[in-house]
C-alpha cells in the first residue's frame, strides 16, 4: 500500500479538548518532540515520547513531507511507517506547522490569535477596534467575527465591560461597548476557542471554561 493510500485510511482529527494534554496538542507535543530529539527519528519514537497515537502522528508526518518540513528515508520492502526514518529539513521555530493533509498552511483559526494577542497589548477596544487590530496583524477579521468572539469571551468571564453601548440619538447610531481583559484572565498565548457545541474552550488551560445556557420555552 503506498503512502497515500495509508494516509487516506486515516479517520478525521479528534476535537481540540480530546487531544490536548498539557495545554498543548497533538501536533504540538509530537513537533517539539521532533525538535528535541538527536538525529533521524522514527514515527514509533516521537509517538511515545509526545504521548501521541502512531497513525495520528504518521499521518502528520506525511502533512509535514508534503509541505516540506520533514524528509524520509525510503524503507524498501517495510512497512513505512514503522521502519522510516524521518529528518526535519525546514525548521518552523517552537510553533508546530500547521498544515492540512496536502501540506498547505491552514489559515483557520489565525483571526482567533491575532484577536486574543491584540486584547493582552492595546488594552480596551470595541468590536471595530478589535478586528482592525488583527488586520493590522495581517490577518482579516470581520467585525460579525470579533463581535462573536467578544460575546464568546465575555460569557466566559474573560472580559470585563467598561462602557456600555451608548446611543448617540434617534437615528444617529449608537456608540459601541468596550471591554478589557480582566485581571488575571490572559491565561496564556493559545486563544481560547468557540467550539461548534458553542463552549468556549481554553487549550492553555486544558479544559472548557464556558458553555452557553440552553433557553427554555419560558425565556422565549
Amino acid at each position: 500500500m503506498s503512502v497515500e493510500q495509508q494516509v487516506e485510511k486515516r479517520g478525521r482529527r479528534k476535537p481540540a479538548h480530546m487531544e490536548l494534554v498539557g495545554g498543548k496538542g497533538s501536533r504540538q507535543r509530537a513537533w517539539e518532540a521532533m525538535r528535541k530529539h538527536a538525529g533521524p527519528f522514527t514515527c514509533f519514537q516521537i509517538a511515545r515520547k509526545a504521548k501521541v497515537d502512531d497513525e495520528t502522528l504518521f499521518t502528520y508526518l506525511i502533512s509535514l513531507q508534503r509541505g516540506g518540513y520533514v524528509e524520509c528515508e525510503k524503507v524498501d520492502g517495510k512497512a513505512i511507517q514503522k521502519h522510516a526514518k524521518w529528518t526535519i529539513v525546514r525548521d518552523n521555530g517552537v510553533e508546530a506547522p500547521r498544515v492540512t493533509r496536502d501540506g498547505k498552511l491552514v489559515t483557520q483559526g489565525l483571526g482567533t490569535e491575532a484577536m486574543w494577542r491584540s486584547m493582552r497589548i492595546v488594552g480596551e477596544f470595541n468590536t471595530t477596534e478589535l478586528a482592525a487590530h488583527a488586520e493590522a496583524a495581517g490577518v482579516k477579521v470581520s467585525e460579525e467575527t470579533a463581535k462573536a468572539y467578544i460575546g464568546a469571551l465575555y460569557g466566559a468571564g474573560y472580559l470585563v465591560r467598561v462602557a456600555e453601548v451608548r446611543s448617540l440619538g434617534f437615528g444617529k447610531g449608537n456608540v459601541q461597548a468596550r471591554y478589557r481583559l480582566g485581571p488575571g484572565k490572559y491565561t496564556g498565548p493559545r486563544p481560547p476557542m468557540i467550539q461548534r457545541t458553542k463552549q468556549v474552550y481554553d487549550p492553555n488551560l486544558s479544559q472548557v471554561v464556558w458553555k452557553e445556557e440552553l433557553k427554555n420555552d419560558d425565556d422565549l
